[in-house]
């Protein structure tokens, strides 16, 4: 399968342009590598585009149990001092930890869309059903279903107290070959959805393409002083 575990973080935010510097130099070599020495951890993406937000970071996790785990509630207590200044130039955050309902495809992709669901959408024909699944699509390489564990998403730590941010309770999110494809695909879905609640979910929806992609690696912090 292209995603790794049953659970998963997603964030979505921007950054102000004075921040910008500081935000790659603290993601890639400092907080990727801090949030996979978290066991149960298994991969980081960070991809960047347009939508919603600039950026989407996902985390990969063996299950829920490891994003309310002692060892990453630790972390989210104490943020480092890089993080404390770094996520002042955040906005528009919106940070879900979620379980996997439904996922299909082998391969990740190197562009992505992500679409906010309402509770009514019956997602189980992109799938599976009477209808070809989503992945039979050209381009189309990978599709997963989050939904959110709310009191997961919810937990009172200092690093969420710093910030404000939204939960998107249901995404879907579809991995392709191109971005031509993830564009293609995003406003086929959208023609799916009801009039009524379509806007909503397009102004909810973005289009990314994949930055850094990092696998969690045993002894992680032995190997980093080497």
């Amino acid at each position: 399968m292209s995603l790794l575990g049953n659970a998963a973080v997603l964030i979505w935010n921007d950054v102000i342009e004075t921040g910008r510097d500081e935000f790659y130099g603290w993601h890639d070599k400092e907080h990727i590598p801090e949030r996979l020495a978290v066991p149960g951890f298994l991969r980081g993406r960070r991809y960047r585009g347009s939508g919603v937000t600039e950026w989407l970071t996902i985390y990969e996790a063996e299950d829920v149990d490891v994003l309310t785990s002692p060892a990453y509630l630790d972390r989210l207590n104490n943020p480092t001092p890089l993080t404390q200044s770094t996520v002042r130039a955040f906005r528009n955050t919106a940070r879900s930890i979620c379980v996997i309902e439904k996922t299909a495809g082998a391969s990740t992709g190197g562009h992505a869309l992500t679409l906010p669901l309402p509770a009514d959408f019956d997602a189980s024909a992109l799938f599976d059903g009477d209808a070809p699944a989503i992945t039979s699509d050209t381009g189309v390489l990978a599709a997963h279903l989050f939904v959110a564990d709310d009191a997961a998403s919810h937990l009172d730590t200092r690093e969420a107290r710093g910030r404000a941010y939204v939960v998107p309770p249901r995404v879907l999110l579809v991995e392709t070959s191109t971005l031509d494809a993830a564009r293609q695909q995003l406003e086929r879905l959208l023609n799916r959805l009801d009039p009524a609640t379509r806007d909503e979910a397009a102004e909810g929806a973005g289009v990314f393409t994949l930055e850094i992609s990092r696998l969690a690696t045993p002894n992680f912090q032995n190997q980093e002083t080497r």
